[in-house]
C-alpha cells in the first residue's frame, strides 16, 4: 500500500514538474489586414453605470511592413471619422492608444476613448 502510494506520488511529481513547450501563436500575414472590418463598441459612459454602444468601422486601405493605413469610423450620437496609422506586430493591431488582437476574420480590443473611464471595447468581424 505504501509503495504504491509513493509510485503515485513519483508519477504526479513527474506531470506536474515536467515543462511543456509553449504553445506559439501563427503570425498574420500583415496584407490580410487590408479591408473592411465591422461590428460594434461598447462602454460604460462616465461616472454612472449606463452602458453605450454603437457601430465600429475599420477600413485597412494599405500595409506596408509594420505601418497600417486606413480610417476608423463609430457611432455614438454622431458618427466620427479619423484616419488610421498603426502598426501590426503580427498578432495585435495599435493605432491611436489602443489595440486590437487580430484572430483570423476577428479583431477585439479596448480603446482609450474621452467620458469612458474604462475604455471602449470593440468586436469585429472583416466583411470585406
Amino acid at each position: 500500500m505504501i509503495a504504491t502510494l509513493c509510485s503515485m506520488l513519483v508519477v504526479f511529481a513527474m506531470f506536474a514538474f515536467t515543462a511543456t513547450p509553449a504553445v506559439a501563436q501563427t503570425s498574420i500575414d500583415p496584407q490580410s489586414l487590408i479591408g473592411e472590418w465591422s461590428g460594434k463598441w461598447s462602454g460604460i459612459w462616465g461616472t454612472g453605470s449606463a452602458t453605450l454602444s454603437g457601430d465600429y468601422v475599420l477600413r485597412i486601405r494599405k500595409v506596408e511592413g509594420e505601418k497600417v493605413f486606413g480610417e476608423v469610423e463609430w457611432t455614438n450620437r454622431a458618427t466620427t471619422k479619423s484616419n488610421l496609422i498603426g502598426t501590426f506586430d503580427g498578432q495585435r493591431l495599435t493605432y491611436g492608444n489602443g489595440s486590437l488582437t487580430v484572430e483570423g476574420n476577428r479583431m477585439t480590443g479596448t480603446r482609450p476613448v474621452t467620458n469612458f473611464p474604462r475604455g471602449i471595447n470593440v468586436e469585429l468581424v472583416k466583411t470585406r
